[in-house]
């Protein structure tokens, strides 16, 4: 049986990458919602976080098993969204696939953490993170799939256009002391098809492997890339950012290290 998916915020990186991946399996029937693309195709609808309770509508049209969110925007009406999603969702015994992030824990920045780590956020976004798991597991339960994830980067992501840039200006800006894990937005999709796949549950951390600081991350890629070094204005920036995973399920080819993102977003392919 063909399985429903609607993604909150098809047209950002993130949200992009996982609908081209599932939009090639014939097991799915995907539908987005978009606030800058423009779009008419029958798959895609516009919503605007300024009426959040305009999500109802949507998802009793589309009637999805599935929703991921990639939603960005206003912390409150993002929540609004996120509940009235996820009481329909438990109402019909669907999923939601929530994008969290490494900030939930950037009130402890001595080490790397793990799915299990107790959360902790002195960041307004962080914190707001927080709010929105222990929301989404209060009405949802199990039925809530959390996704925790580091600096994203692809081969046209914002990320490294700004590294274009910073060589061709001569100067960029580099956070000093942090070490962090990266993520690229085709890991991120590969993760998501599996996760739906196999019914997957629980809370994921989708990043490296390893950690690197980042300012010798940018190196490496702007020595692999065979771009001219500009001059680095270090930010005083001190502390770990990275989300391991310590999941025993995840198959081989999901599990990336830096070398093999940097080999990524370096190639020409």
């Amino acid at each position: 049986m063909t399985e429903k998916i609607l993604i909150l915020g098809v047209s950002g990186f993130v949200g992009t990458a996982i609908y081209e991946q599932l939009s090639q399996s014939n097991k799915f029937d995907v539908y987005g919602t978009f606030f800058s693309l423009k779009s008419n195709a029958p798959h895609m609808c516009y919503f605007s976080l300024e009426n959040p309770e305009k999500i109802k509508d949507i998802l009793a049209r589309i009637a999805p098993d599935i929703v991921i969110s990639a939603l960005r925007g206003d912390f409150k009406k993002q929540m609004d969204v996120h509940i009235f999603t996820a009481e329909y969702l438990k109402k019909n015994h669907g999923r939601l696939i929530y994008f969290s992030t490494a900030n939930v824990f950037d009130g402890k920045q001595e080490c790397p953490h793990y799915e299990g780590d107790s959360l902790q956020s002195d960041s307004e976004y962080g914190k707001f993170k927080i709010s929105c798991e222990n929301k989404l597991r209060e009405i949802m339960g199990n039925s809530a799939i959390i996704l925790r994830i580091p600096f994203v980067y692809g081969k046209n992501s914002v990320r490294m256009h700004q590294i274009e840039d910073g060589c061709q200006k001569g100067i960029m800006d580099v956070y000093d002391n942090l070490f962090s894990n990266y993520v690229t937005d085709i890991q991120i999709a590969d993760y998501v098809e599996w996760i739906i796949s196999e019914e997957k549950e629980g809370t994921f951390h989708i990043g490296t492997t390893d950690v690197m600081r980042y300012s010798d991350f940018i190196m490496r890629l702007i020595k692999d890339s065979g771009k001219a070094f500009p001059t680095f204005n270090y930010l005083d920036v001190t502390g770990t950012m990275a989300v391991l995973t310590e999941r025993k399920d995840i198959p081989y080819r999901l599990l990336w290290n830096v070398d093999r993102v940097i080999s990524f977003l370096c190639s020409n392919d």
